[in-house]
């Protein structure tokens, strides 16, 4: 809404930009900017689209006259692309069509753009729990004039944006200043400096793929002639964002403003379409040509020659016939370990699996080191990603130290979606594998483990079985000479 308290006395509309919820084309929600960079190369674009009821209201003398903006549908334009590990940048251009001003001498109705903006963001920090970004945009002015979508001057828009996460918990805000030169109507109501403020909750559920987000909207005028009410817009949204595959992503909110200030709404409705594309690291093949020689063959030999065969293609691996085999770096399991949706939890289905790893520890007692590797598919955010798939390594860990084999044997490590082995294959690339750090050699004396052992997560003791009775005993220091000691003792 728009508080005006002045007598009408112009005949159009003005070049002043009223929009709140711009999208910075970043993962946030509009209004919003994301302090993470995704990767070098990751390209993000899309369409956001809206309608606003009452954007701009006209008021004299504390008394509502009518909307001067009463309808507008508009869409915004963009792209983003990560140029480094930690910098990105951004383009947007919104269009607009506006309708059923009940101002004719202040009216903005009809189809115009707004201005183009042009901006960048820089990652800070990013750890598990707290990630931190500065972004800037420029507005250049190429908007239609009087629309209230832009204005005649550039403005620099910097701003600082953080996120704290526990967990499927985010709690984002992002701050920002608006620098522009004074933009004077012939009513009271005049634009310049202003702080931003924008602050969201959301949760990620169905592994990250739907995140509900409740935000909140505002901007605070820095100019003391400002009309008070007009300069403090406040806004309340609520949506989600639904990841329909790894590419697109899908948009929908909805809310109202909550204070008279110039652009809050009576009703935003907003829904968007993103595309994301992540680029994947490529072998480099060497295309050197290979070398050319001079054939010295004479047509006689060529008589000669007989074609050979096409060799047959090698035979694909075939599954081990066993639940699991050992193999010189790997013990390999027929059927890939089963966990509950977006769980730690191990499926009965895939118990057996488990005690038969079990049962080849024991009976090869010379694997010293076996790394229990978590993998996961490309589905959800890197970071929870990463924390599945250690937690599912961990399960791995516990449930073979319950069946008898020694801590001191196993180790656990989380990869998350980093290394897959096949692109697009989300059920191959969710995974956990069985690697051989460290194996004795044959002949080599095992020092064997502890037999008494406490389970780490809950104190209780247990009595594993040791590595089997060796015939060759351990290597002890050289024997000394009896004729030395003879003579030692003597002297």
């Amino acid at each position: 809404m728009f508080l005006l308290m002045a007598a009408l006395a112009h005949a159009g509309g003005y070049s002043l930009d009223i929009e709140m919820a711009r999208t910075g084309f970043s993962s946030a929600p509009p209004g919003l900017d994301a302090p993470e960079v995704q990767r070098k190369g990751h390209i993000r674009a899309g369409i956001f689209m809206q309608y606003e009821m009452n954007p701009l209201v006209l008021v004299v003398d504390e008394k509502e006259v009518g909307a001067v903006v009463a309808n507008r549908f508009d869409a915004q334009l963009g792209a983003s692309m990560d140029v480094s590990k930690r910098l990105a940048i951004r383009a947007s251009l919104p269009l607009a069509y506006s309708w059923g001003s009940q101002i004719d001498e202040l009216s903005g109705d009809g189809f115009g753009t707004g201005d183009l903006s042009a901006g960048v963001r820089y990652e800070i920090l990013n750890n598990k729990m707290v990630a931190v970004g500065a972004h800037g945009d420029l507005l250049v002015p190429i908007s239609s004039a009087d629309h209230y979508l832009g204005e005649i001057n550039p403005r620099f828009v910097p701003g600082v944006s953080v996120a704290v996460k526990p967990g499927d918990l985010r709690v984002a805000a992002d701050l920002g200043f608006v620098i522009r030169g004074p933009v004077t109507t012939q009513q009271t109501l005049a634009a310049g400096q202003e702080f931003s403020a924008a602050v969201d909750v959301s949760y990620g559920l169905l592994k990250d793929k739907l995140r509900p987000h409740v935000l909140m909207l505002t901007r605070v005028g820095l100019e003391s002639d400002y009309a008070s009410d007009a300069s403090v817009p406040l806004e309340v949204l609520a949506g989600a964002q639904y990841k329909a595959t790894k590419e697109w992503s899908v948009d929908l909110y909805g809310g109202r403003g909550l204070t008279a200030g110039y652009g809050a709404t009576d009703l935003r409705v907003m829904a968007g379409v993103t595309y994301n594309k992540t680029p994947v690291e490529e072998k480099v093949v060497d295309n050197t040509p290979a070398p050319v020689f001079q054939s010295t063959v004479t047509d006689a030999d060529l008589d000669k020659i007989v074609e050979a065969p096409e060799p047959e293609p090698p035979p694909e691996p075939e599954k081990p016939k066993e639940l699991a085999v050992v193999t010189q770096k790997e013990i390999v399991i027929r059927d890939p370990i089963q966990f509950g949706l977006g769980t730690d939890q191990i499926l009965p289905e895939s118990q057996p699996t488990l005690d038969f790893v079990a049962k080849l520890l024991s009976e090869n007692a010379d694997i010293q080191s076996l790394i229990i590797e978590g993998h996961a598919s490309g589905e959800g955010s890197f970071e929870y990603n990463y924390a599945l798939s250690a937690k599912r390594a961990e399960a791995v860990f516990r449930e073979l130290v319950e069946s008898g084999v020694a801590p001191s044997r196993l180790a656990y490590r989380a990869y998350g979606e980093v290394r897959p082995v096949k692109i697009g294959d989300d059920a191959a690339n969710r995974r956990v594998v069985f690697s051989i750090a460290k194996r004795l050699a044959p002949g080599e004396f095992n020092p064997g483990w502890d037999t008494e052992i406490t389970l780490p997560w809950n104190g209780e003791t247990r009595t594993i079985p040791g590595p089997p009775a060796q015939t060759t005993p351990p290597p002890g220091p050289p024997a000394k000479d009896k004729g030395l000691e003879i003579d030692q003792e003597e002297n």
